[in-house]
C-alpha cells in the first residue's frame, strides 16, 4: 500500500472514530444530566453523583481525544499530516497507525522526552508522589517528632 492509500485509510479511521465519540459524548452528557433528575434517599442521591462524576470524567477523556482527531483531520486535509512538527521529516505510517496523533517522527519525538526530563519536567513518578503522600499524610505525632526551643 503506498503512503497515499495509508493516509486516505487514516483519514477514513479517524473520521469513523470521531463520530463514534462524538455519539459517546452526547450519550455520557445524557446519562449525566438523567442522574440528577430523579429522587430517593441519600444512598441514591450519592449513587447518581458517583455516576454523574463517571459520566463527566468519561466526557472530559473523550473529549481530549475528539480535539485530537479533529486537529489531526485539519491537517490531513491541510495536507501537513504526517510531516514531524519538529524536523519537517515524514512520519512513518507505521507510527501514524499506532499513533494517528502523533505530530512528531520518532527521534525528535525522543529528543524532546530527554529534553523534558534533563529539565526535570518529565512525567510525574507516582511512586515518589505515593512516598511523599504518606510521609506528609496524618499520622499519630509524639513529643519526640516536634522540636521545640527552650530557650
Amino acid at each position: 500500500m503506498s503512503r497515499k492509500d495509508a493516509l486516505v485509510q487514516l483519514h477514513r479511521d479517524l473520521i469513523a472514530k470521531r463520530d463514534e465519540l462524538r455519539k459517546q459524548l452526547l450519550d455520557d452528557l445524557n446519562l449525566s444530566q438523567a442522574t440528577h433528575e430523579g429522587g430517593g434517599d441519600e444512598a441514591d442521591a450519592a449513587n447518581d453523583d458517583r455516576q454523574s462524576e463517571l459520566h463527566s470524567q468519561l466526557a472530559a477523556l473523550e473529549s481530549r481525544e475528539l480535539n485530537q482527531i479533529e486537529r489531526a483531520i485539519a491537517m490531513i486535509r491541510s495536507g501537513k499530516y504526517g510531516t514531524c512538527e519538529h524536523c519537517q521529516g515524514k512520519i512513518p505510517v507505521a507510527r501514524l497507525k499506532a499513533l494517528p496523533f502523533t505530530t512528531f517522527c520518532i527521534n525528535c519525538q525522543q529528543r524532546q522526552e530527554l529534553r523534558r526530563g534533563s529539565r526535570g519536567d518529565s512525567e510525574a513518578n507516582w511512586e515518589t508522589v505515593y512516598e511523599y503522600e504518606g510521609s506528609h499524610s496524618d499520622r499519630e505525632i509524639t513529643l519526640g517528632d516536634l522540636d521545640f526551643d527552650l530557650a
